[in-house]
């Protein structure tokens, strides 16, 4: 970190890994320190015996220096980790949170699904291109980027059983027992901007009606990976909302 810059800290969403940033850091050339974890049963972090953003928050708290000036940026189920570390309850809150496509409403039924979702044990597959196709549809990048692409090195493993995605099946309850995300954004201590796709089949601007921030911002044509989409958009909208000059 260099003088009064603060660290960029990027959260990814649920099925994928912190490789998804990649094109905005390279688009942002930050001059600050830049923190993109794999958050816990994503990529290269460990599975866990439990799933909260609480307990993703813990994790990403112990990457930063006390008293670290930090902002972030969180995707999806990501952006509700960002929103745990505004409660200041995982050390001292970030000086803004920026969100992009985080699924507001839930119905009863999606929620009913997830037990069955996780108790589903990893899927393995005959070779890379297989596995990397089906960590694509996970992370809903499937048709964003290619099975070769970079972006999908840390997202699948080779085991002696085939090659499977990294993702533990179990941490689709991350959101299990949270309270719904009108309550969660209620009393942060950060500013916080939300934002998606104009094509996010997850959200739309009518979910946020009830939200305790101001409406979201639209990313024209984008869908629900829009960092991977056009990260200078998004970069330019973060900026300039986080007021990062």
């Amino acid at each position: 970190m260099t003088g009064s810059t603060p660290t960029l800290l990027l959260l990814h969403g649920l099925g994928a890994t912190a490789q998804v940033w990649d094109p905005l850091i390279a688009t942002a050339k930050w001059a600050g320190r830049v923190l993109a974890p794999d958050l816990r049963g994503h990529g290269s972090a460990g599975w866990a015996e439990s799933y909260s953003f609480g307990g993703m928050a813990s994790d990403v708290a112990e990457l930063l220096e006390v008293d670290e000036t930090y902002v972030v940026l969180g995707h999806s189920m990501g952006g509700g980790v960002g929103a745990a570390l505004a409660t200041g309850l995982f050390g001292h809150p970030p000086r803004a949170v920026g969100t992009i496509g985080v699924k507001i409403v839930w119905s009863d039924e999606e929620l009913e699904k997830l037990p069955d979702i996780a108790a589903k044990p990893p899927r393995f597959f005959k070779d890379r291109e297989e596995a990397a196709d089906w960590f694509l549809k996970l992370s809903g990048l499937f048709g964003v980027v290619a099975s070769d692409n970079p972006l999908t090195e840390r997202g699948v493993i080779h085991t002696s059983d085939g090659w499977r995605a990294s993702q533990d099946p179990r941490s689709v309850l991350v959101g299990a027992g949270a309270p719904s995300f009108t309550k969660m954004f209620e009393g942060l201590l950060a500013p916080t901007f939300m934002s998606l796709g104009e094509h996010d089949p997850l959200v739309s601007p009518a979910d946020h009606q009830n939200m305790p921030t101001d409406p979201p911002h639209v990313f024209s044509g984008l869908g629900h990976n829009a960092m991977v989409e056009d990260p200078a958009t998004v970069w330019s909208w973060f900026f300039q909302s986080a007021s990062l000059t």
